[in-house]
């Protein structure tokens, strides 16, 4: 049985004797590309499918798929937003590639928060984040 997020942390927070050893054994292994293909099959959404949807170049998101290339952080937004992604998910993968989380008092950060939520696509973010004289997703 897989423990949740919430449970690790309420282990971890409440549980004074337990050891790091202790704690290691309930944590899964997880990374980018299992978190991205576990994403495309609760979305029903093939590979090439999210690299039409991305726009991004075949070969380059391939190598993203097969963990050859580590994704930038607008790589991960479009897929997220591609994908529909919640928040939450979406702050999972953007972890997992090591490009941090979307934090709400970064104006950038903001409208692609607001994004998300309200399911907008890459082009509208884009027109977005242009009005606002911040850098596009490419």
């Amino acid at each position: 049985m897989m423990i949740s997020t919430t449970q690790l942390l309420d282990i971890i927070k409440s549980d004074e004797n337990l050891t790091l050893e202790q704690l290691l054994l309930q944590v899964p292994e997880i990374d980018f590309v299992t978190y991205l293909e576990t994403l495309l099959l609760k979305k029903d959404v093939s590979k090439s499918e999210l690299i039409k949807m991305t726009n991004l170049h075949r070969t380059y998101s391939y190598q993203i798929f097969n963990g050859q290339k580590k994704p930038s952080r607008s790589k991960i937004i479009q897929i997220a937003l591609a994908l529909q992604l919640d928040i939450r998910e979406t702050n999972n993968l953007l972890s997992l590639s090591d490009n941090g989380y979307l934090y709400p008092k970064v104006r950038y950060d903001a409208i692609i928060l607001y994004a998300l939520e309200h399911k907008k696509s890459i082009i509208d973010t884009n027109l977005i984040l242009d009005m606002y004289e911040l850098p596009i997703l490419e």
